[in-house]
């Protein structure tokens, strides 16, 4: 396997970075927003406002995501720098791995917002479950492919931890919504 250097630091496989942080933006940008957007509709029937709520979601937790991701590889790679060098380690350079995780949290924000684009509230709730349960699958599928693990068991293992964090997000909302 082919070495490479990414910010002055040796990283065996670019590509399991890169994994880390497109799994790591995508899947919180879309569980979070999912379980924001499902909290405001289960609260209220006004499309407006679910979208506004949705996408406020959206670009703070893509700019904090992105900026969480930068600050943390920073900081890893400088305590990297600051022990001695008889145990290599790999760590991410701080600028690709902020800027992959936030487009990646941005991308996934927007999926489980889609439908409320198109439909009222009650029927985008549906579809945009239906919507984030798939992309989950599939990412966690192909995540299995390409690294180690049965495809479909990783695919559940995603979709499932993904979903019942958004729902929680759901049950929030429809709580907070009788309650207040």
């Amino acid at each position: 396997m082919s070495n490479h250097r990414i910010a002055g630091i040796k990283v065996r496989n670019p590509v399991a970075a890169k994994l880390h942080d497109l799994i790591l933006g995508g899947q919180d940008g879309l569980v979070n927003v999912l379980g924001v957007v499902l909290g405001v509709a289960a609260a209220t029937a006004n499309t407006r406002v679910v979208l506004i709520a949705g996408l406020a979601a959206t670009f703070a937790e893509s700019i904090s995501m992105g900026a969480v991701a930068y600050t943390s590889a920073k900081a890893a790679r400088e305590y990297y720098l600051s022990v001695s060098k008889k145990e290599p380690q790999e760590y991410h350079d701080p600028l690709a791995s902020g800027v992959t995780v936030g487009m990646a949290s941005l991308i996934g924000s927007f999926i489980p917002l889609l439908p409320f684009f198109a439909l009222p509230v009650a029927p985008a709730i549906w579809w945009a479950l239906l919507i984030c349960t798939a992309s989950l699958f599939v990412a966690g599928a192909y995540k299995a492919r390409i690294t180690v693990g049965t495809w479909w068991k990783s695919g559940i293992e995603l979709a499932l931890i993904g979903m019942l964090a958004a729902l929680a997000g759901y049950a929030i909302g429809h709580f907070l919504g009788v309650v207040v």
